[in-house]
C-alpha cells in the first residue's frame, strides 16, 4: 500500500500519542485524557477518516514494535487527542453483558459533536450501553475538574 505526504504526516503526528496512550495502564484514565487534550490536535481540513486511519496504524505499530497495547481505547485515546479542535469531542466507554461467557465486554470510541467517529464506533451505541463520556476539550476539561 502505498501512503501519500499526508498520511505519513498524520502517522507522524499519531506516534508520539499512541506512545503517551499506553500510560492508560498504569493512571488514571481522566489523568491520561487530559494531558493527551493539551497535545495539538492536527489541521482540520484533513478528513476524519485519515486522521483515524493515522491513528489506528500508529497504534497498531507502537503495539508491534515495543510491545504496548492495540486496543479500543488506545486507538481512542489518540484519536480524540488528534480530532480534540474538531467540536465537542468526547471519549465514550460502554458495556455490554456476553451471554456466551457470563461476561461483561467494554468498548471505547470517539464522538464529534455526538456522532461516533472512526474505526471503533461502528459497535458503539447500538451495541454498548455508554456509562462514561470523557470530554477532549480543554474548556470543557477545565470546567469539569473545577467543579
Amino acid at each position: 500500500m502505498k501512503y501519500s505526504p499526508v498520511d505519513i504526516l498524520l502517522f507522524l503526528r499519531a506516534i508520539p500519542l499512541a506512545r503517551r496512550a499506553q500510560r492508560v495502564k498504569s493512571e488514571p484514565l481522566n489523568q491520561v485524557v487530559i494531558e493527551m487534550s493539551r497535545r495539538n490536535g492536527v489541521a482540520v481540513s484533513h478528513p476524519i477518516d485519515r486522521v483515524a486511519q493515522a491513528a489506528a496504524r500508529a497504534t497498531s505499530r507502537w503495539a508491534r514494535w515495543f510491545g504496548g497495547l492495540d486496543s479500543c481505547l488506545t486507538r481512542s485515546l489518540v484519536l480524540g487527542a488528534m480530532l480534540r479542535d474538531r467540536g465537542k469531542v468526547e471519549l465514550n466507554i460502554g458495556f455490554r453483558s456476553d451471554e456466551n461467557f457470563d461476561a461483561v465486554a467494554g468498548h471505547a470510541w470517539i464522538s464529534v459533536d455526538g456522532r461516533p467517529v472512526g474505526p471503533d464506533s461502528e459497535l458503539a451505541d447500538d451495541t454498548y450501553s455508554r456509562v462514561l463520556e470523557v470530554p477532549f476539550s480543554s474548556s470543557e476539561q477545565s470546567r469539569r475538574s473545577s467543579a
